[in-house]
């Protein structure tokens, strides 16, 4: 076939043909081009509300997290971890609260009467496990412990039945004891409902209970000065949150005066107190933790039964040793951990 004329014009190009060019050329560059990254999904966020500040509850809250880990749910991977601090102010808790709530948490972990009563207070559909609470019931946080039936659910040491059980370990052991300084934070829901046992039982052993209020770290120095001053034979203090993160500055304020101590948290003793008769607070976040991961997996807090942890006797002997105490053998023997 002989080739066209030089000048021979050329017939246009069928529509279709510049339709695939296009095509392909922007296949080609989609191929070239890297994928954009999927958008990441929504991690479940675990919330906290403490009352102290967050220096104070590190060692706790890492706990939670670590225990968290163990069953799986590992921040950053698998949940979000959103807390909030009142820094000691009680009446900062209802806002905090507010705040957690609004910022979509997926459970709110509340160590604490108050922080739980502020929980509470801000939702009524967000689960709640709480740690750290006397009486439950009484505060009408669950209906009941075998099924809490609302949106609360966690741990409770019942410190609100143990108040005599102290107090008579206490005369047990400093027998001679007329006048018993008692530190606590009067802010603290569960304290005020162990007045009337505390009071009841001291007037049966013929004791004079000196009352020592302390609701922030600023107040300790105050505190300690009143026992000082105040003459006590020996000093008992359940643990509020506050007065808990004092504890190394309590106990060894009470070995220079050589005051015997009973306290309602281990980890008092663990600090050079003499006594103490309660849970563990670093077994209570790692069983927070459980429920946390239960709810996250699909149960309902209100299905979840109360836990009661146990209570443990824990006595220093070195401490009452350098009180030039004798701890007598009975209580001794009933001890859970004896620290030499």
């Amino acid at each position: 076939m002989a080739p066209p004329p030089p000048n021979a014009r050329r017939a246009p190009a069928p529509p279709w043909r510049s339709s695939i060019l296009v095509v392909v050329v922007a296949g080609l560059l989609a191929a070239a081009l890297p994928a954009p990254p999927p958008s990441a999904a929504r991690l479940p966020t675990v919330g906290y509300l403490g009352y102290t500040s967050p220096a104070g509850a590190a060692p706790y809250v890492g706990t939670l997290r670590s225990k968290l880990a163990d069953l799986g749910l590992v921040e950053g991977r698998d949940v979000a971890f959103s807390a909030r601090y009142a820094e000691g102010h009680y009446d900062r808790l209802g806002d905090l609260a507010a705040e957690l709530v609004r910022g979509g948490v997926d459970v709110l972990v509340t160590p604490g009467s108050a922080p739980t009563m502020a929980a509470t207070a801000a939702t009524s559909t967000v689960p709640i496990v709480m740690m750290e609470v006397g009486d439950p019931l009484a505060l009408r946080l669950v209906s009941s412990f075998e099924r809490p039936g609302g949106n609360v659910t966690g741990v409770s040491n019942l410190f609100a039945n143990l108040a005599p059980l102290h107090l008579d370990l206490l005369r047990r052991t400093v027998p001679n004891a007329s006048r018993v300084a008692v530190l606590w934070n009067p802010t603290n829901l569960a304290e005020l409902r162990l007045w009337s046992d505390r009071q009841t039982t001291a007037r049966v052993f013929g004791w004079q209970l000196q009352t020592v209020p302390m609701q922030r770290a600023a107040d300790l120095e105050v505190a300690l000065r009143s026992i000082a001053e105040g003459g006590a034979d020996a000093l008992y203090s359940v643990g509020d949150p506050v007065i808990l993160l004092q504890r190394e500055r309590v106990a060894a304020f009470a070995l220079q005066r050589r005051l015997p101590t009973l306290f309602g948290w281990s980890e008092f003793v663990d600090a050079g107190g003499l006594m103490a008769y309660g849970p563990n607070t670093f077994t209570l976040y790692a069983q927070a933790a459980e429920y946390v991961a239960r709810i996250l997996r699909g149960e309902r807090a209100g299905d979840l039964p109360v836990t009661v942890p146990k209570n443990l006797l824990t006595i220093n002997l070195k401490t009452a040793r350098a009180l030039g105490l004798t701890i007598p053998p009975a209580v001794v023997s009933a001890a859970d951990v004896v620290l030499e």
